[in-house]
């Protein structure tokens, strides 16, 4: 196990999951709020 944390395919997984996530918190960040009902419709043609 302590050769496996050593290991660079550990450090190269925990190293692109650390940027996912900073990647996921940054676009969800910039995104517009979404309303209750996604399915809602937001307008009305007829």
């Amino acid at each position: 196990m302590h050769r496996f944390i050593k290991s660079s395919f550990a450090r190269q997984f925990a190293g692109g999951f650390l940027i996912g996530a900073a990647a996921m918190l940054g676009i969800h960040a910039s995104q517009a709020e979404t309303p209750a009902n996604a399915y809602a419709a937001t307008h009305v043609a007829r």
